[in-house]
C-alpha cells in the first residue's frame, strides 16, 4: 500500500519477490515473478490514485520501502514506462504519468475507434448461444442498475465478451496498451462522483444491434457508448483541476 507517500507491503509480496539471486533458470523465473509482483501493485496504486500523477519514484526508494532488492523494481519501472504510466526523468529516476484533459480525449479516442472496431467484429461472428449471453449480461446489468459497482462489473464482463467474439488478437493487443489509462480516468471519474451515464441502456443498444447482425449498427453504437464514458472523464479532470489543457 501507499501511506503518506510511502510505499507498504505484504508478506505475500515478499514472499513473490524471493531471494534477489538464485542460480540458473530458476533465478531467473523467481526474478520474472517479482518483477510481475512489484508491477502489479504499482500499477494498481497509479490506477487508483494513491500514487499520484507526476509523483518521482526512485529505485532505491521504491527498493527500501518494498523490502526488495532493486533488480524487480527495475523491471517492474521498466514495465510500467513500457506502458506509459511513467515517463522517464532526466535527471533519473521516473514519474507518475499527469493526467490532463488532451490525454484523455486521445485515449477515448482511440478506444473508441478498437471498440467500435471489435463490436462489428463481434456481430459477424457471433452465434445465438452468443448473442443469448450479451442479454443476459445486459438483464443482470438492469437487475442491478441502482449499484454503480455492480453494474461497472457487469460491464466489464460484456466488454471481455465483445473481445473474446471479436477474435482479434491485434485489436485486443492494441486495447491492452491503454487499458491501464482508461482504468486510470474512471477511477478518478469514480472518485470524484462526477455523474454516471446510462450503461444498462448503452450495453443494451450493444446487445441488440449485435442481435439483430447490424455489423455497422452495433460499431456505432459501441462508439457511443465509448464517448459518453470520455465526456464523463472530461468532467473529472475538469472538478479535479488536473487538467492542463483549457479547451472548452
Amino acid at each position: 500500500m501507499w501511506h503518506d507517500g510511502r510505499v507498504t507491503t505484504t508478506p505475500e509480496l515478499r514472499t513473490a519477490v524471493g531471494p534477489s539471486a538464485a542460480p540458473g533458470d530458476a533465478g531467473l523465473a523467481r526474478r520474472q515473478s517479482g518483477a510481475r509482483a512489484v508491477y502489479d501493485l504499482l500499477r494498481g496504486r497509479i490506477i487508483d490514485g494513491s500514487l499520484a500523477p507526476d509523483a518521482r519514484l526512485t529505485e532505491p526508494v521504491l527498493s527500501a520501502e518494498l523490502g526488495v532488492s532493486r533488480t524487480p523494481v527495475r523491471e517492474a519501472l521498466r514495465l510500467l514506462q513500457a506502458e506509459a504510466l511513467v515517463v522517464e526523468l532526466p535527471t533519473g529516476g521516473v514519474r507518475v504519468a499527469p493526467l490532463d484533459l488532451a490525454d484523455a480525449r486521445r485515449v477515448y479516442d482511440v478506444r473508441a475507434r478498437l471498440e467500435g472496431l471489435l463490436a462489428r467484429d463481434a456481430c459477424e461472428r457471433a452465434t445465438p448461444d452468443d448473442v443469448a449471453r450479451l442479454a443476459r449480461l445486459v438483464t443482470l446489468m438492469d437487475a442491478v442498475r441502482d449499484h454503480e459497482d455492480e453494474v461497472l462489473r457487469i460491464g466489464a464482463q460484456f466488454h471481455g465478451e465483445i473481445e473474446a467474439l471479436a477474435d482479434n488478437r491485434w485489436g485486443s493487443a492494441l486495447l491492452r496498451q491503454i487499458r491501464g489509462h482508461v482504468d486510470r480516468y474512471r477511477a478518478l471519474a469514480a472518485r470524484r462522483r462526477v455523474g454516471t451515464t446510462d450503461h444498462v441502456d448503452e450495453h443494451r443498444a450493444v446487445a441488440d444491434t449485435i442481435a439483430s447482425r447490424d455489423a455497422a449498427a452495433a460499431e456505432a453504437a459501441m462508439r457511443a457508448h465509448i464517448e459518453r464514458s470520455a465526456a464523463l472523464a472530461e468532467q473529472s479532470l475538469r472538478g479535479a483541476g488536473s487538467a492542463t489543457d483549457d479547451l472548452p
